[in-house]
């Protein structure tokens, strides 16, 4: 059974995702069979990830703020999109105004360039040409800010249970439909959070890659059963579905 031990604090929000409104619509993006991915979620849900590891972190601070640079590039992500089809970037505004501030301190102490005068740059580049280098400028920015983190495979990991658990007890409705906006976010973090999972399933530690890929198989069973996050409206989700994942990731040890 996989064991975490994570000694870090839950983050608290600037503000409620849910109080902020945007238009916006992601296009072309084909979603797989909902009978199919229900079918795919069931079963998998059923399995148990076996890996036997012990995981600790470094630091409670260096998985706050790696689960924060996957939150700001979730929102550039998001930003992007939007740039791309003519829609305002209400994301690219959520890094700068809500996102940044709440990791700025901690990230920029660790050698981070400050990342607000390249949000804003971004935000109001109008051509391709402008936001491509305006994009590079900023990942650039958390490349060399993640580096100085440091971080171990442990730590990775753990943000990623940190990202799973902001998502499915802040990010998602816990009482009624999550406001488009809202499950924006959720959509494109989880995506964001999976994707550190390709490195750690080469890890040079055999237990870390095999937990990694273990873990993989549980963010694409919840990617496939996400609805389009390009449908205007509140979207209709269960928090159940994160609050799963958080629970296998935690990889709390029921039977011990």
């Amino acid at each position: 059974m996989a064991q975490f031990i994570a000694r870090f604090p839950s983050f608290a929000r600037l503000g409620s995702r849910a109080s902020r409104t945007a238009l916006f619509a992601v296009a072309g993006i084909a979603m797989a069979d909902p009978g199919l991915a229900q079918a795919f979620r069931s079963e998998i849900l059923g399995a148990r990830i076996q890996t036997e590891i012990k995981i600790e972190a470094s630091s409670p601070e260096i998985v706050r703020l790696l689960a924060g640079i996957i939150e700001i590039r979730s929102d550039l992500q998001l930003g992007l999109l939007a740039k791309h089809d003519g829609l305002p970037a209400a994301h690219i505004n959520d890094a700068r105004t809500i996102v940044w501030p709440e990791f700025r301190e901690g990230l920029m102490a660790a050698g981070m360039a400050d990342l607000d005068p390249l949000l804003q740059k971004l935000d109001t580049a109008s051509d391709s040409a402008a936001v491509a280098a305006a994009h590079a400028e900023i990942e650039g920015a958390l490349m060399k800010g993640r580096a100085a983190l440091n971080p171990s495979s442990a730590d990775v990991l753990l943000s990623l249970n940190a990202v799973a658990r902001t998502i499915a007890t802040e990010t998602i409705s816990q009482s009624g439909p999550t406001d488009a906006h809202d499950f924006q976010d959720a959509w494109a973090m989880i995506l964001a959070a999976r994707g550190e999972l390709d490195l750690l399933m080469r890890d040079s530690d055999p237990a870390i890659a095999k937990y990694a890929r273990e873990a993989a198989m549980a963010f694409d069973e919840v990617i496939i059963s996400l609805p389009d996050p390009g449908r205007a409206g509140p979207v209709e989700i269960d928090p159940a579905l994160f609050k799963d994942l958080v629970t296998r990731l935690e990889a709390i040890d029921q039977e011990a």
